[in-house]
């Protein structure tokens, strides 16, 4: 199993490196593999992310893959917060009138990250 841990924006060159690397996996049929995401990683979460056409968008790139290959995309829920990523449940308990998380992304926990690095046989951090 892989885990592919994603903390740079979402511009970063890295980060365009990590989503080429998911965009590979998922074109090989290969599904051995858990994406997380970190600190200004999380923005990559945001369905609101707009960028002219002529511009490359990773968040949307992302999103589009783990739609089209129907995996979910684990999100830390602290720095999803903290940077406006939020989901339906962590609205209600925070008392925000909204929310605005991608399809097949999930808030979790730190431990979800810890439980993924014990069971990996590799890891990328982008």
């Amino acid at each position: 199993m892989k885990t592919l841990i994603f903390t740079h924006s979402p511009f970063d060159n890295s980060t365009l490196q990590g989503i080429e690397l998911i965009d590979n996996l998922c074109q090989n049929h290969k599904t051995d593999f858990h994406v997380f995401l970190y600190g200004e990683a999380v923005h990559l979460a945001n369905p609101l992310t707009w960028l002219p056409a002529d511009m490359p968008n990773p968040a949307k790139t992302l999103q589009n893959l783990a739609k089209t290959h129907n995996f979910t995309i684990q999100v830390c829920v602290s720095t999803a917060l903290a940077r406006g990523v939020v989901d339906g449940e962590n609205a209600k308990r925070h008392g925000l009138t909204n929310h605005n998380i991608a399809e097949n992304f999930s808030l979790v926990g730190l431990g979800e990250l810890a439980m993924h690095l014990h069971n990996s046989t590799d890891v990328y951090q982008f």
